[in-house]
């Protein structure tokens, strides 16, 4: 089977339980696997168990934060090139960039707009914008 015909995985890794549940849940109501889950040892050891085809990544976090993981994560040649999308609720700049500088393939603004999000998702694995069930808008 081809891997593009497969559900694409995704793992969200946020401290705020309910960031990670809507966005675990609109991930999977737009045909996209997910799971979710709140801190850093917990993010490595699940993205390194399920090699998620891309991680969404809160940039800010108690004790060790998104770019921390992000590091570790493009160090590791295992997960290097899985592609991460970082979401905050900063839109300084200075955090953008440095989540960038940090190994992300993009950024988003918390709080966050569903379509937005599963659009950029989408692009960053080059799925068509209708795959899953989804209809276009």
């Amino acid at each position: 089977m081809k891997r593009a015909a497969a559900k694409r995985r995704v793992v969200i890794v946020d401290d705020d339980a309910m960031v990670r549940e809507s966005v675990r849940l609109g991930l999977e109501a737009a045909g996209i696997a997910a799971s979710a889950v709140e801190d850093a040892s917990r993010a490595l050891e699940t993205i390194r168990a399920e090699k998620p085809d891309l991680v969404v990544l809160d940039l800010y976090m108690p004790a060790v934060d998104g770019r921390e993981i992000a590091r570790a994560l493009k160090s590791d040649p295992a997960t290097a090139k899985t592609p991460i999308l970082f979401f905050s609720g900063s839109n300084e700049a200075i955090d953008v960039v440095s989540g960038l500088d940090a190994g992300g393939a993009d950024y988003v603004t918390k709080p966050i707009d569903g379509e937005v999000l599963v659009r950029k998702i989408r692009s960053l694995l080059r799925l068509p914008a209708a795959e899953g069930g989804e209809s276009p808008s």
